[in-house]
């Protein structure tokens, strides 16, 4: 009864992790995964080079039966390290736990449903009374038809992973090809933190119906500045015709990501506070990166303009991403994955003008 349990415990787990590795494939071949030089090593596109063949072959290795003890101890080690790293993600608030790639699935729900009950199968239905590299060795039928396939995909696989990435648009591509970032006087800004309301001129104070709007310097036009050219991104967001005028502020984000859980709120009560101000021509509009889930970060009685991204093309973004236009024009964006307090943003705009 304990090797049939343990035959039956040991294909299933194997599946699972032969199944979540081919899972990850897809989700590598479609999605953009950042660099261990831009987010966390674990989370990185070169870890997942390195996850997915590992775990493709240990899921192989456990449904195979050769050397079933070592084959355990391998997979019940696994699930044990599974258990912490999906248990750190429910903590820490992720929407999916990553084993599934675009599958998500919560991770309080894979680490009481998946990772534990495995763990404690496969401790309950252990290889009684064998050795863990017994002989004698396996058959050659099984170095031929299962060790020699198994060990060359774990080779290849990598290079080919690499080889069949699709190209993403990734911010600062077209910037030093087509943008021309616009030469303007930066407006005095009030602390906006104790009066969203108090914006004022160069010229003196503005009224709260007297939008606030850049000016080409003197100094500029003495030297011919060229025109500034509209955004190339914005061709791709559906309410770009609302955004080539005044001074905006797009908001890109994921679904899951906690970041904007935190920050889109806030903005969207700054912009709630401007606009009963009065100020018209400073915007902010929230868009929507796919993949698209509902609900996501923004919400639902927000007064900010909210749009989508393109789904023809494949973007590299990391969530939040945000970038400042005026009438249209690129002046400036911040780190991905990062965003300033809602109350600084207009002196960040103007930052050096």
């Amino acid at each position: 009864m304990m090797k049939v349990g343990n035959r039956i415990v040991m294909i299933l787990a194997g599946l699972l992790l032969a199944a979540a590795a081919l899972l990850k494939v897809h989700e590598v071949l479609t999605v953009y995964i950042p660099s261990w030089r831009e987010d966390k090593i674990w989370e990185s596109y070169e870890f997942f080079l390195f996850q997915i063949p590992l775990e493709f072959g240990l899921g192989l290795w456990m449904l195979s039966g050769v050397f079933r003890k070592a084959a355990w101890l391998a997979g019940t080690l696994c699930y044990f390290g599974f258990i912490f790293v999906t248990l750190g993600k429910a903590v820490l608030g992720f929407e999916s736990c990553g084993c599934f790639g675009r599958i998500e699935v919560d991770p309080w729900y894979t680490l009481f449903l998946v990772d534990i009950p495995f763990f404690l199968l496969l401790l309950i239905f252990r290889p009684k009374g064998e050795k863990l590299l017994p002989p004698p060795w396996p058959h050659p039928f099984h170095a031929l038809g299962l060790a020699v396939p198994v060990i060359g995909f774990m080779a290849v696989s990598t290079p080919i992973l690499v080889g069949l990435r699709p190209e993403f648009k990734k911010p600062g591509d077209w910037i030093s090809v087509t943008a021309v970032r616009p030469v303007v006087s930066a407006p005095e800004v009030a602390d906006l933190s104790e009066d969203p309301g108090a914006v004022v001129s160069p010229d003196g104070p503005e009224t709260p119906d007297d939008p606030v709007r850049p000016d080409v310097t003197e100094e500029a036009e003495a030297e011919g500045v060229p025109e500034a050219v509209l955004w190339p991104w914005l061709e791709h967001i559906d309410i770009a015709e609302q955004l080539e005028s005044g001074i905006a502020v797009i908001w890109m984000y994921h679904h899951d990501c906690p970041t904007c859980a935190e920050m889109v709120p806030l903005y969207s009560e700054y912009c709630a506070t401007l606009r009963d101000r009065g100020e018209k021509a400073f915007q902010i509009a929230f868009v929507a990166a796919p993949p698209f889930r509902e609900p996501g970060p923004v919400p639902a009685d927000t007064i900010c303009l909210r749009g989508k991204l393109s789904e023809s093309e494949r973007w590299a973004i990391m969530s939040p991403y945000v970038v400042a236009l005026i009438d249209g024009a690129f002046v400036r964006d911040w780190p991905q994955g990062t965003a300033p307090m809602p109350e600084n943003l207009l002196d960040e705009i103007f930052e050096g003008h």
